[in-house]
């Protein structure tokens, strides 16, 4: 928008209320000055001439501000108040200002200052928060997070709702947007998420039987397992989950020796707690499978405690039972 011209801008309503608070002002004043009239009936001329002033407002009408600052001005000092407001309005009706310099400043004012592009730049970067633009249609939940407004706000929805651990990456995500509705809808789910995990957390414990069969512990060992995993719980909290799933998976594993999945869910359990050795003296697995919970506890298990060479025959071994159709031999 260009800037408004004088002619534009100085308008003959403003003009004369100003101009004639000013003339009344002084003739007040002249009259008492010259003892023409006393302080009690100067006083009450000064009061109607302001009353006619409000009275006129509507001269005012797109902004009062000028208005405002002309009653109280001519309100305290009479007539050097009404010309210090004729002055004022002069001058602005003589500057020009731009539509861009007025939403500059108010912005400024209202706290939200336009930064240096480069900054703001820097710090999304910085933050994570920095999109990269994206010229293929949406097909997945995280292009989902780069589209428009309301796609992200279900998508949002949808992870409160149904939320699975593989969700975790992306709630990550929206909590670094670039759009600040949606870092605070990301968090409110967090919270909702994080007091949902606590809840859980504190039913299944206590409705964890140790006299159930080995399928029926094994179930509630999973739902802890799965609970420890959601990435919801404080540390102690998850590390609690962790070993009352262990205590489940060894009690069915003393029911029913060999158990193929509660060894494999208690060795990842154990792994999760840090309890590298006991992993390698329950586990059986004869090669690394990528997905094999057993398999990738005891490759885990083997970098941390530094045994290179039985980690090295643990992946060697699965390449030899590719090439002979599957078949291995000796566990660990």
């Amino acid at each position: 928008m260009e800037p408004l011209s004088y002619a534009a801008r100085l308008r003959a309503g403003p003009l004369a209320a100003l101009a004639g608070l000013l003339l009344a002002e002084a003739a007040i004043l002249g009259a008492f000055l010259t003892e023409t009239a006393g302080a009690p009936a100067a006083l009450a001329a000064h009061g109607i001439t302001l009353l006619v002033f409000v009275a006129r407002r509507s001269v005012f009408a797109d902004d009062l501000t000028l208005c405002v600052i002309a009653l109280l001005l001519a309100a305290s000092t009479g007539p050097v108040g009404a010309a210090a407001a004729l002055a004022l309005y002069l001058i602005l009706a003589r500057t020009p200002v731009s539509h861009h310099e007025l939403e500059s400043w108010y912005r400024q004012i209202s706290g939200l200052g336009e930064a240096n592009p480069a900054v703001t730049l820097h710090a999304q970067i910085v933050d994570g928060r920095a999109r990269r633009p994206n010229r293929t249609a949406v097909a997945h939940f995280p292009s989902v997070l780069e589209g428009p407004l309301a796609q992200q706000q279900a998508l949002l929805g949808l992870i409160g709702l149904a939320y699975h651990p593989d969700y975790r990456p992306l709630l990550g995500q929206a909590l670094r947007s670039a759009e600040p509705s949606i870092r605070v809808h990301a968090a409110a789910v967090s919270v909702k998420l994080r007091a949902r995990a606590r809840l859980e957390l504190q039913r299944s414990q206590a409705g964890a039987q140790s006299s159930a069969a080995p399928a029926d512990l094994l179930v509630q060992a999973v739902e802890l397992a799965r609970i420890a995993e959601g990435g919801f719980l404080e540390e102690a909290d998850a590390r609690s989950a962790r070993e009352s799933a262990a205590a489940l998976c060894e009690q069915a594993l003393a029911q029913a020796p060999g158990h193929r999945g509660a060894t494999a869910l208690l060795c990842s359990l154990l792994a999760g707690l840090g309890r590298w050795e006991d992993v390698l003296a329950r586990s059986t697995a004869g090669s690394y499978r990528r997905g094999d919970r057993l398999a990738e506890a005891t490759a885990e298990s083997l970098m941390q405690l530094g045994r290179t060479q039985d980690l090295h025959a643990l992946l060697v071994r699965a390449a030899d039972a590719t090439r002979n159709g599957g078949r291995h031999a000796v566990p660990v």
